[in-house]
């Protein structure tokens, strides 16, 4: 039993610590996209701006707006002591958990993919035969055709009657003999019969199969990648050899990194959808609930769900904060009393938080 004196020292005591909790005034950072973060107004609005509004109904933390702008800005303000708390769709990473204390989570999602729908246009179709080293190609083996022609018009046209001895008509003549002996036809009507001729169709023959094989070669090559490039993506493997547009420190970067080494980084969502809409990225990998609420209003993009890596969403505080204990009692309150539930519905999202 503790005396009287005793008692009230430890309640003096304990009052001296919860005071200076209670009566701190928390700067928040709004950090993130729509439909969690908008900024377009002069208050901050979204799902996560509701979900702490209606866990602090549970609570009697007070807290001003300080700060806004992206996740990682409002992280280093965060580390930089200039804010208290980010307000947003952060999700945990094993490197933001060693760094920063998190509530538990109001929401939990996946990653997705956000690409281009599959172009079959007439343009794309002849792209491949428009190719510099297509071209290349065609242009040699046009040039190798006129040069075996005359000269084969050249050995030939004194000794054999077939032959023209006009020059344009027996060097189209050579060309044609050329062609047919390339392509392995060879109808007989032209024939050589000199030593020179016959020595010269040999080399032409060998030469045209090795020629006629790396043609065969690069043409299925060209198609080959240009499949590859133009394929719709429809799961995750289908990254592999694609440009794919992550924002750093995302758990979108983490989750890219496993199945394509061609990764470009970006500032924000915005910038990659720029990027992806021009062609310089084929992909970007980011929080599904961000790009599912960007695609309504994106024809020309298509969202490729997945379900390797599960997102967290929290509030973040600085490490040993006591008021993410505080946090975690009301966001638990709020998703058993039905608040969550009602938040996330109003603003057209599953009930992935109660998982």
């Amino acid at each position: 039993m503790l005396g009287p004196v005793r008692f009230t020292l430890l309640l003096l005591f304990s009052l001296l610590l919860a005071t200076p909790l209670l009566s701190r005034e928390l700067r928040i950072g709004y950090g993130g996209s729509e439909p969690f973060i908008d900024l377009t107004n002069e208050a901050a609005s979204g799902i996560a701006v509701d979900v702490w509004q209606e866990a602090n109904r549970y609570t009697n933390l007070q807290f001003r707006q300080s700060a806004s702008g992206t996740v990682p800005e409002m992280l280093d303000l965060l580390k930089q002591g200039k804010i208290d708390a980010v307000v947003g769709p952060v999700s945990i990473t094993e490197e933001r958990h060693e760094e920063f204390g998190f509530t538990h989570p109001f929401y939990i999602t996946s990653p997705a993919i956000l690409t281009s729908r599959s172009d079959t246009s007439f343009w794309k179709m002849i792209q491949p035969f428009l190719s510099g080293p297509f071209l290349i190609g065609v242009s040699t083996l046009l040039g190798l055709l006129c040069v075996v022609g005359s000269i084969i018009w050249v050995v030939e046209n004194k000794e054999n009657d077939a032959w023209s001895r006009n020059p344009v008509k027996g060097i189209g003549q050579g060309i044609w003999f050329a062609i047919v002996t390339f392509t392995t036809v060879g109808y007989g009507d032209l024939v050589p019969v000199g030593k020179r001729g016959r020595f010269l169709a040999g080399v032409w023959m060998v030469t045209a199969m090795i020629t006629a094989s790396s043609l065969t070669a690069g043409i299925a090559s060209a198609f080959t990648l240009f499949q590859l490039r133009h394929a719709a993506i429809q799961h995750p493997s289908d990254l592999a050899g694609r440009t794919v547009a992550v924002v750093p420190g995302s758990s979108g970067e983490d989750f890219a990194v496993r199945f394509s080494r061609r990764i470009r980084e970006v500032r924000d969502v915005s910038e990659a959808v720029d990027l992806l809409k021009a062609g310089k990225v084929d992909a970007l990998v980011y929080d599904y609930p961000v790009l599912n609420h960007l695609i309504e209003s994106e024809e020309e993009l298509r969202l490729v769900r997945t379900h390797d890596l599960s997102e967290h969403y929290c509030f973040v505080f600085r490490k040993n904060d006591p008021a993410v204990r505080i946090l975690d009692t009301a966001i638990l309150k709020i998703k058993e009393d039905g608040s969550l539930r009602k938040i996330l519905e109003r603003w057209g999202l599953d009930r992935e938080a109660d998982s």
